[in-house]
């Protein structure tokens, strides 16, 4: 069934040129060696976007979304690069330790200059925390920041 929806996807010259492969998996390995092309434009674009792009007049969830749609893109284009195995090891937790600490810094780098203290907040902690607790601190500031005090609001003086 799979070997059939594979072919039939395939265009006939190239349908007909794997036709005879023993399994699916000689199939694929054999179109990926004849296929696979460099993607190496791709990811020098990638890269210079992620280097380049800044908050400016994006909200931050705006900016961070842009930013993740990026880091994904390159996750996507770097896979032969990326350790595939289920084990839980140190070097494969390091690994994703580093990476993950990359991107906040790639995060809080393009944040507009009014997160100032909010970002050396967090690269004052400890221990950096994830992406997405960064991230949740500085959408607490940024709702912190469109709270303005009512001017019809008027404090008494004391009795």
């Amino acid at each position: 069934m799979v070997t059939s929806w594979i072919l039939n996807s395939l265009s006939k010259e190239i349908a007909d040129s794997v036709e005879y492969a023993s399994d699916v998996v000689e199939w694929w390995k054999e179109l990926e060696d004849r296929y696979e092309q460099t993607n190496g434009a791709r990811l020098y674009q990638i890269q210079k976007e992620i280097k380049d792009l800044s908050q400016k007049a994006l909200d931050v969830t705006s900016y961070y979304t842009k930013l993740k749609k990026l880091w994904e893109e390159l996750n996507t284009l770097n896979k032969r690069t990326q350790c595939s195995c289920l084990c839980n090891c140190g070097p494969k937790e390091s690994m994703y330790k580093s990476e993950q600490d990359r991107r906040l810094i790639q995060f809080l780098m393009g944040l507009n200059e009014v997160y100032i203290i909010i970002r050396w907040s967090i690269l004052m902690m400890n221990t950096l925390p994830t992406l997405a607790r960064a991230f949740s601190l500085l959408i607490q500031d940024e709702k912190q920041r469109e709270i303005k005090p009512n001017k019809s609001c008027r404090l008494s003086p004391p009795l």
